[in-house]
């Protein structure tokens, strides 16, 4: 069973990107289970049949501890994929973290998670991983792959190498970092940084993905871009992206994050 955890600066477009690798490991005839772990519950909106909502863990146990039923917490979605939201607090209300935390937990008493089922289990995790509930896929040991989603700006990128030092710490359970993914915010933006940012926090770039206007007329009517435009040139990047992840063996090499001195040294030389 493949375990990938996607990791990244809000609003890069991990949800995106994610949703689109899940449609295409189900379209491979794999079985897929897509957790969101994120309060606003928005990963699975372009997952779910007939524009329905999933359902959140949260919503369903409450503060029940000994709540044992899986049933209503996985939501059926497009192509036999299961969803599951692990929702949150009301903004500005108690620990969205935690949530995170407790949902995992949850999972993982009631044996959710297992190999006979699911040949793909991906995480779809809020921002970088300054809390430890976020950090909760890596620090339980659920994810062996963690994919960082960047774009070619200064800050995103920043945010990587934060989510790199988060491997680094948790990486004697067993995780590693697979590579980057690059969202592009400009098509034409100077590729040589980010392989060598790749290569300076030694990890590898795993594909672009170019922006598109055809990514917007998808989401508006929530549906993947691999289901909306599959012979798209956009899609076959995201398809070959899924297969250099999947078949990417488990090569235990640690992190090498910056520090932040290094990490505005580095951005401001590019090398």
């Amino acid at each position: 069973m493949e375990s990938i955890a996607f990791y990244g600066k809000g609003g890069v477009g991990k949800s995106f990107i994610s949703a689109n690798i899940s449609y295409y490991f189900a379209k491979k005839k794999k079985k897929v289970l897509h957790i969101g772990c994120d309060p606003k519950h928005d990963s699975t909106v372009l997952l779910m049949r007939d524009n329905r909502k999933a359902s959140t863990v949260l919503d369903i146990i409450g503060d029940n501890v000994t709540f044992s039923d899986i049933s209503g917490v996985i939501n059926e979605g497009k192509l036999g994929i299961n969803c599951i939201e692990a929702g949150g607090p009301p903004p500005g209300v108690g620990c969205a973290g935690r949530g995170v935390a407790r949902t995992l937990e949850f999972l993982q008493e009631n044996r959710v998670i297992n190999s006979k089922k699911y040949d793909v289990v991906i995480y779809d995790v809020l921002g970088d991983v300054v809390c430890g509930g976020f950090a909760a896929p890596l620090r339980l040991g659920f994810a062996k792959k963690v994919v960082i989603v960047t774009s070619e700006e200064g800050m995103s990128l920043y945010a990587a190498n934060n989510i790199a030092r988060a491997v680094n710490t948790y990486f004697d359970n067993g995780i590693f970092l697979s590579g980057l993914i690059v969202n592009l915010r400009n098509n034409n933006a100077d590729k040589e940084i980010l392989y060598n940012f790749a290569g300076r926090i030694n990890t590898k770039v795993l594909g672009f993905v170019r922006r598109s206007d055809l990514v917007f007329v998808a989401e508006k009517e929530r549906k993947t871009l691999i289901e909306k435009y599959p012979d798209s040139t956009e899609s076959g990047d995201i398809g070959r992206i899924a297969e250099n992840l999947f078949r990417h063996k488990l090569k235990y090499a640690r992190p090498t994050p910056m520090d932040d001195e290094e990490f505005f040294e580095f951005i401001k030389k590019g090398s």
